[in-house]
């Protein structure tokens, strides 16, 4: 934990002042850092139900929708590090509707367990914000992956999101997410499946995004690690 608050830091520090040239740029970077009560992956508790934080750095350029980032968080298996490295593209059409696909790379880098836990995934994803007061904004994706975490076989995901804009700059979110395992070496030829939602709230407070939300899941995700209150503070930059 004090490695990665430590790095999160030199993070911030060597962004450094920002200066906009008179001609914005079409290459963009930014970064973020937060720190959450707990690191809920799809549902699942990564931390033993412990705080984490977390931290990233962003680059997209704008003409192409092209991006690259990579993100990072204590976790409380592999060595306590998890980095993931993206890319993709996205964009929006006329009507208005936006899409965005890329592959995802899990990197656990001081890990040397057997079964490998790195993985990789490929996703897609489209949203919509219809008008309205509360400008409802909804999204669908789905995420493959040929070996799961742990040479576990291929492993599918779902999700799909509302997000409502309400009265005071607050924010409403309800999500659910179904991830399907094949099954292989860690889990067994028979693999699992489960569904996980989550229903929370957000609010700008100057710089800084506050967020609360209770997750929650059937029965066959695991039980209380599956089950949290998740409190978070982010700043983005």
């Amino acid at each position: 934990m004090r490695t990665i608050i430590i790095s999160l830091g030199i993070l911030i520090l060597s962004m450094g002042p920002v200066y906009v040239s008179a001609e914005a740029s079409p290459h963009q970077f930014s970064g973020n850092v937060a720190l959450v009560t707990d690191y809920l992956y799809r549902g699942i508790s990564q931390t033993s139900e412990k705080a984490a934080v977390q931290g990233g750095m962003d680059y997209s350029h704008a003409p192409s929708g092209f991006y690259l980032g990579t993100w990072a968080s204590n976790v409380d298996f592999a060595e306590d590090l998890e980095i993931d490295v993206y890319g993709g593209i996205s964009g929006e059409l006329a009507g208005g509707l936006s899409w965005d696909i890329g592959g995802l790379y899990y990197i656990y880098p001081s890990s040397d367990a057997q079964p490998e836990e790195n993985f990789v995934e490929v996703y897609a994803s489209t949203g919509y914000t219809f008008p309205g007061a509360l400008q409802p904004s909804v999204s669908a994706g789905i995420a493959y992956s040929p070996d799961f975490f742990g040479e576990d076989g291929d492993g599918i995901y779902l999700n799909g999101s509302l997000d409502l804009s309400l009265p005071y700059e607050f924010g409403l979110s309800f999500y659910v997410g179904w991830q399907d395992v094949e099954g292989d070496q860690t889990t067994g030829p028979d693999g699992f499946d489960y569904t996980h939602y989550s229903i929370g709230i957000s609010k700008a407070v100057g710089p800084l995004s506050l967020s609360a939300s209770w997750n929650d899941a059937d029965d066959d995700c695991g039980g209380e690690i599956c089950e949290a209150l998740v409190g978070s503070i982010s700043m983005s930059f």
